[in-house]
């Protein structure tokens, strides 16, 4: 299914309140905004994504610190946030990440630095390179 199928058939959606804990105006979304603002929001301070995956952003026109938002309920800033040493307490756009074909999504790991040692391709989910067998070194992401 590629993003225009998936955009006629609703799977971006997007539930955003300008107050914390689900309160205050409230708007659904299944598009981008490029400011909340231009929709009579001061600022969205929590959010639930009901279908796709989202980036939100601190200022509006996508600009400032981006915030990947999948699916699951963000009641505040620090559910968006998590443990990152910059933190925003609002969101003034967001968008649908309107992937390529994951089909053709691959990423090559090597055991060692300047590309030596072992190496793997992975086009799939793998939920653990321990289980593998790269359990006695790390493996460097360059």
């Amino acid at each position: 299914m590629d993003t225009q199928q998936m955009e006629q058939m609703g799977q971006f959606r997007i539930t955003v309140w300008e107050e914390e804990n689900f309160q205050g105006k409230r708007c659904e979304f299944m598009l981008e905004c490029p400011n909340i603002m231009e929709r009579g929001f001061r600022k969205i301070r929590s959010l639930k994504v009901e279908c796709g995956p989202w980036v939100g952003y601190e200022y509006p026109e996508y600009q400032g610190q981006q915030f990947i938002l999948e699916k699951g309920d963000y009641p505040c800033y620090q559910a968006w946030s998590g443990n990152s040493g910059y933190r925003t307490e609002h969101l003034l756009s967001f968008r649908p990440i309107k992937c390529a074909n994951h089909s053709d999504s691959k990423i090559t790991l090597f055991e060692c630095e300047d590309f030596n040692g072992r190496k793997f391709e992975m086009c799939d989910d793998y939920p653990s390179l321990q289980a593998m067998g790269w359990c006695n070194k790390e493996v460097p992401f360059n």
